[in-house]
C-alpha cells in the first residue's frame, strides 16, 4: 500500500487513541469507534462484541456500525464455541476468512444480509480476551486490514482496561460514601431515636404520677423528635451543593440546628454544655469540665462530638449508667476527651474483639467506628473497665494548631 493510501488509516489510528484517552462513556466510545471503522475505512458491517464476566463463554453485542447499526437494535447474546468470532476468542487470534460461504463457522446474522468476506480481531490484554473487533465486507481483506484493526483493538483492550478500573474506583467510592453515611447516622440520628424510645417508654407512668412531668415529658420527646429531623436533613443535603448554606437559610425554630452546625459555630465546649443540660433533662447526672479547652479545627471537633455522643450513648444505653463525667481539656499530649460512667462495666478486651468479629461480617459499627474515627485525627483511644466497676474512657488527640 501506497504512503498516500496509508495515511488514512494513520490518521484514522490517532483518532481512535484520542478516543481511548477520552472521558467518554464505555458504549459511547465503542460506538465511535464502530463509526469511524464504517465511515472512514468503509467497512459495510462492524460489530464490537464484548466478552461477558459474569459469562465467560458468551459474548455480548450491543455496539455495531454501518449497515448492522440500521438493521440490527437490539443485544444479541453470542456463545464463543460458534461463529467467526467465538473462534477468535477461543483460538486468541485473528481469524480472517475470504469466502464466508465456504466457511461451516459462519452464522447468518439476524438481519438476514451477509457479505462475502469476515475478519474477527480478539481484544487481547495480555492472554485475556476482552472481546472481539469483527469487520465483514464484499472483498477478502489483506494484511493492511488485519494490521490496522490489530492496532485499534490493542488500544480498545487498554480502554476497556481503563473502563473497569474506573468502575472498581467509583465502587470504592461508593462503598466508602455508604460507609461514611451509616456510621453519620449511628453516631446522630440513631443515637437520638434511642434517647426517644426511652423518654416515649416512660410517658404513660410519668402521666399517672403528674401530668405536668408527662406534658414536660412529651415537649422533651417533641424535642429529640425534631433534632432527628434536622439530623437527618443534614445528612440528605450533604448530596447536594451548598449544603450548609440551605441548612443555614432553615426558618428559625423549623429544626433544632444539627450539632455540626452548632459546632462550626459555637465551638465544641459550647454544644457539650448543651448537650450536658438535656443529659440532665433526661434524668442522668452529668459533670463536665471544659475549662480547659481550646478551641481546634472544625473538622477535628465535629469528629471530637461525634466520638463524645457515641461514648455517652454507649454509656447510657449499653452500661445503664446514671452518672457521668465529660472532660474537655488541653494536655501536654495534645487534646484529651475523657468520659466516665457508673455503668455496668465490661471486659474492653473481649468486647473489641467481637466487635471486629461483627464489624467483619457486615455487624454494628459501635466500638470499630470509634477506633476508626480517632484513628482519624492520628489519636489513641483506651478503654479501662471492668465489670460492675464502670467505664472510663480517654481519647488523646496529637497537638494540633488551636482554632484562631
Amino acid at each position: 500500500m501506497s504512503p498516500t493510501a496509508l495515511a488514512p488509516r494513520l490518521d484514522l489510528v490517532a483518532r481512535i487513541v484520542q478516543l481511548t484517552t477520552s472521558d467518554l462513556e464505555l458504549d459511547e466510545l465503542l460506538q465511535r469507534v464502530a463509526d469511524l471503522l464504517h465511515g472512514e475505512l468503509r467497512y459495510p458491517n462492524v460489530d464490537l462484541p464484548l466478552v461477558d464476566p459474569e459469562a465467560p463463554d458468551t459474548l455480548v453485542l450491543r455496539v455495531r456500525g454501518g449497515q448492522y447499526k440500521h438493521r440490527i437494535r437490539h443485544e444479541d447474546r453470542l456463545p464463543i464455541d460458534a461463529g467467526v468470532m467465538g473462534a477468535a476468542v477461543r483460538e486468541r487470534r485473528t481469524q480472517r476468512v475470504d469466502d464466508i460461504a465456504a466457511d461451516p463457522r459462519y452464522v447468518v446474522p439476524p438481519s438476514g444480509l451477509t457479505m462475502r468476506a469476515e475478519l474477527a480481531v480478539p481484544i487481547l490484554l495480555g492472554d485475556h480476551v476482552l472481546g472481539v473487533l469483527n469487520v465483514e465486507g464484499p472483498e477478502p481483506f489483506d494484511e493492511v486490514d488485519v494490521t490496522t484493526l490489530e492496532v485499534v483493538a490493542g488500544f480498545l483492550a487498554v480502554a476497556l482496561r481503563n473502563a473497569e478500573l474506573a468502575e472498581r474506583s467509583r465502587d470504592l467510592a461508593v462503598m466508602r460514601e455508604r460507609h461514611r453515611l451509616a456510621r453519620e447516622l449511628h453516631d446522630s440520628v440513631t443515637q437520638i431515636l434511642f434517647s426517644s424510645k426511652l423518654i416515649a417508654e416512660s410517658l404513660i407512668p410519668a402521666f399517672r404520677r403528674d401530668p405536668v412531668e408527662g406534658e414536660k415529658r412529651m415537649a422533651r420527646l417533641a424535642e429529640l423528635l425534631g433534632s432527628a429531623l434536622g439530623e437527618m436533613r443534614t445528612l440528605l443535603s450533604e448530596l447536594r451543593p451548598a449544603a450548609e448554606q440551605e441548612i443555614l437559610r432553615l426558618p428559625s425554630g423549623e429544626f433544632p440546628l444539627p450539632a455540626a452546625i452548632r459546632v462550626r459555630r459555637d465551638g465544641l465546649a459550647a454544644v457539650l454544655v448543651e448537650r450536658a443540660r438535656e443529659l440532665e433533662r433526661d434524668g442522668l447526672r452529668v459533670e463536665l469540665d471544659v475549662r480547659a479547652w481550646r478551641r481546634l479545627a472544625v473538622p477535628v471537633e465535629e469528629t471530637l462530638l461525634k466520638i463524645a455522643s457515641e461514648l455517652v450513648s454507649n454509656a447510657v444505653k449499653h452500661a445503664r449508667a446514671r452518672r457521668l463525667t465529660l472532660r474537655l481539656a488541653a494536655v501536654a499530649e495534645g487534646s484529651e476527651l475523657v468520659v466516665q460512667d457508673d455503668g455496668v462495666g465490661f471486659d474492653p478486651h473481649a468486647v473489641l474483639a467481637d466487635a471486629e468479629r461483627r464489624r467483619a461480617r457486615g455487624g454494628g459499627l459501635g466500638l470499630v467506628a470509634l477506633r476508626e474515627r480517632v484513628a482519624e485525627l492520628g489519636g489513641a483511644l483506651r478503654f479501662e473497665s471492668e465489670p460492675g466497676r464502670g467505664t472510663r474512657a480517654r481519647v488523646v488527640l496529637p497537638p494540633v494548631e488551636p482554632r484562631p
